[in-house]
């Protein structure tokens, strides 16, 4: 009699992998419920590839998605996409989504491209979000204003760091007459705009109450700005002072003796000499007498 237990035990020790797929057909034509059971006794010695690409011939991946989850851990692009897929035909944008956030091997544009088309708009904003992981930011933010995703565009486009995808924006939000969701992006997007562009536009579209508190804003900034300058250039003049006034220290006054500037006089100086008597020499200067020698 077969038993399980036993088979699993066997198979496991077995060295010829193709052993492997013989025992998961067999599963599969007989005990499809336990195949996952199996699945988990192989898997540390199955390539998870050719695990999924033989299910998928089969069209049983449903069948070995608590396989799929339980070996996705290894981040391989055969399982992702395979459960992508999975959670996309269940409608599970919560799952997709957590999916997609842990494990990134997986081809995205694609992805993104299906899901754009998708029924359900939780789908199509998955779809948003992989377009901005790929730095397609257009893309991102057109299909955020198709959907009237506003919070998402706005974040999409703050994130772009692109002053002119931000303006187009917000001439988007007037032309839909979206004035809060203007005031909204003025400051979601605060460092991308250009405040002569705020002004016409909220000028040209008789909105300024709602573009006023970014004017405060910007105002209170640009006075911090000056006001930081002004400080700066103070401490340069004032370090500047005390850099003249310590060269301008005042040299020492010369000690005098007499009519002599001792500090002036040289190391070989030689003092005053008195006056003698006619025909008296002074001591210590008296003429070295001449010696001849006769050869």
């Amino acid at each position: 009699a077969w038993k399980e237990g036993q088979f699993k035990d066997i198979i496991a020790k077995v060295a010829n992998v193709e052993l492997y797929y013989k025992a998961l057909q067999f599963y599969l034509d007989y005990k499809p419920l336990f195949i996952n059971d199996l699945l988990l006794v192989l898997s540390p010695r199955l390539d998870h590839t050719r695990t999924v690409s033989f299910f998928s011939k089969v069209n049983q991946l449903p069948l070995v998605k608590p396989y799929l989850r339980s070996v996705q851990n290894h981040n391989n692009k055969g399982v992702n996409e395979a459960l992508n897929n999975l959670l996309t035909e269940e409608e599970d944008y919560q799952g997709l989504r957590a999916s997609i956030d842990a494990y990134d091997n997986f081809d995205n544009i694609t992805l993104a491209q299906r899901l754009e088309k998708h029924e359900l708009i939780e789908f199509r904003r998955i779809a948003a979000y992989l377009y901005k992981g790929n730095n397609r930011w257009k893309q991102s933010v057109e299909l955020c204003k198709k959907d009237r995703l506003y919070k998402d565009a706005m974040q999409y486009a703050a994130e772009s760091k692109d002053p002119e995808l931000a303006e187009k924006l917000l001439q988007w939000f007037l032309e839909e007459d979206k004035k809060e969701c203007f005031a909204a992006s003025l400051f979601t997007c605060y460092d991308l705009l250009h405040p002569d562009v705020v002004l016409e536009l909220a000028w040209r579209h008789n909105i300024m109450d709602f573009a006023m508190p970014y004017f405060i804003q910007v105002m209170r900034e640009y006075l911090t700005k000056v006001d930081g300058l002004f400080n700066k250039v103070d401490k340069l003049d004032a370090s500047e002072s005390l850099r003249k006034e310590e060269e301008q220290v005042t040299e020492p006054t010369p000690i005098v003796f007499g009519q002599q500037l001792m500090l002036t006089a040289g190391p070989n100086a030689v003092p005053p000499q008195a006056n003698f008597p006619y025909g008296y020499t002074a001591p210590g200067f008296t003429q070295p007498p001449v010696y001849g020698f006769n050869m």
